[in-house]
């Protein structure tokens, strides 16, 4: 549908293509355009080819003036069809002026068996810009003026022609539908892969708040027998401050980026509010240009890792370091504890999802390292420079 009315009519933003966001039409369609420029230049050299790659000064020119409207228009593409698509309607008609001009040239200059094939190559890759462009109707409205124009010239041709510009236009048709169902599918694609990646993210969001909260209320400490009415009070106040953290994460957008040295001495104290003091060391000169995904991935990394520690360690103490390595940064959370055997036990939502998933998403990863009686080690490792778009 989007050929036969019309490509230029979503480039121009008049109508939308069914299942396919006009942006991405409107980045894709322009690009088309390198395919007739290809074909003429695979064609081009199989005519030199085939005269031997010699030829009269008048081959030449035609060569030249076959060449110059081809790289314009792939200079084009590659450097403005992004920046104005609506431009794109100026391609056609040039690109339809230059295959009148040679074709009449070709007819009152020379009878050339190599001019007469760049020509008719040239006129094919018309009828594509044509088509891809501007739809169907427009390619054979373009097919009808060529064969008109040949019959006037050298009637002789003009059935060759016909069957030689019907084929492009049949072509073209082939090459958007192929493009078309792609995007569709790429689209359904993607949209599934995203609707799985934000379940996921919602899975973990749960695991990180709302579960690792009310685990931490069922964590027995020494003053609920000593002063219960002093616990009681620590478990409002903490409630009341994870209440108000969901609350502000679903109403309102960050007002700007905090920086890792700041969610980390945010994480301390907000550890050190559920018993477990935990000791920030960090280098000067590492982690200020740190991307915001890097620096939240870290942070939530971090906050698991020391929440594990309080529930199984048996300690109550942890050492948080961060250092600038090669390219990125490297965040490493140890404690003294009881530890465990990596190898012998199997790994749980928070390692698996909040910890190695996390990392895995900004480009980085997670090592965990423990042995019983020996304490354990997350070792964090981000990029400076995220390589890929995350969310």
């Amino acid at each position: 549908m989007l050929m036969l009315g019309g490509g230029v009519g979503v480039l121009t933003g008049r109508h939308q293509v069914p299942g396919i966001p006009a942006r991405l039409v409107q980045t894709t369609l322009p690009r088309l355009v390198l395919v007739p420029v290809v074909f003429r230049l695979v064609m081009l050299v199989q005519a030199l080819w085939a005269a031997g790659f010699g030829g009269t000064p008048v081959l030449w020119t035609f060569v030249v003036l076959h060449l110059v409207p081809n790289v314009a228009e792939a200079a084009w593409v590659f450097r403005w069809s992004a920046r104005d698509p609506a431009g794109t309607r100026l391609v056609p008609a040039v690109d339809a002026g230059v295959a009148v001009l040679l074709t009449l040239g070709a007819a009152l200059l020379a009878r050339d068996v190599a001019i007469t094939s760049i020509t008719w190559t040239h006129l094919m890759g018309t009828v594509m810009i044509w088509t891809l462009l501007r739809g169907a109707l427009a390619g054979a409205a373009v097919i009808g003026g060529a064969v008109v124009l040949h019959s006037l010239l050298d009637p002789a041709t003009s059935l060759g022609l016909f069957l030689t510009l019907g084929t492009a236009l049949v072509a073209c048709l082939a090459i958007v539908g192929l493009v078309g169902a792609s995007m569709r599918f790429a689209l359904g694609f993607g949209e599934q892969q995203g609707r799985a990646a934000e379940r996921e993210r919602h899975r973990r969001d749960v695991h990180d708040t709302v579960l690792q909260v009310m685990e931490s209320f069922a964590i027995p400490a020494p003053a609920d027998e000593l002063d219960p009415a002093a616990s009681l009070d620590r478990v409002r106040r903490t409630a009341r401050a994870q209440a108000m953290r969901l609350r502000i994460s679903l109403e309102h957008e960050p007002a700007e980026s905090v920086g890792l040295h700041q969610r980390l001495r945010l994480l301390a104290a907000e550890m050190a509010a559920e018993g477990l003091r935990a000791e920030v060391v960090i280098q000067d000169d590492c982690g200020p240009g740190l991307a915001e995904e890097a620096a939240m991935a870290l942070h939530d990394a971090a906050r698991e890792a020391l929440r594990n520690t309080l529930k199984h360690s048996g300690t109550r103490r942890a050492v948080v370091s961060v250092e600038g390595i090669g390219g990125g940064i490297s965040l490493t959370v140890r404690d003294h504890g009881a530890g465990f055997d990596v190898g012998g036990r199997r790994r749980g939502f928070g390692l698996e999802n909040s910890i190695i998933a996390r990392m895995a998403e900004i480009g980085g990863f997670a090592r965990i390292e423990s042995s019983p009686g020996l304490g354990t080690r997350v070792v964090l490792l981000a990029p400076s420079v995220l390589s890929v778009p995350v969310g």
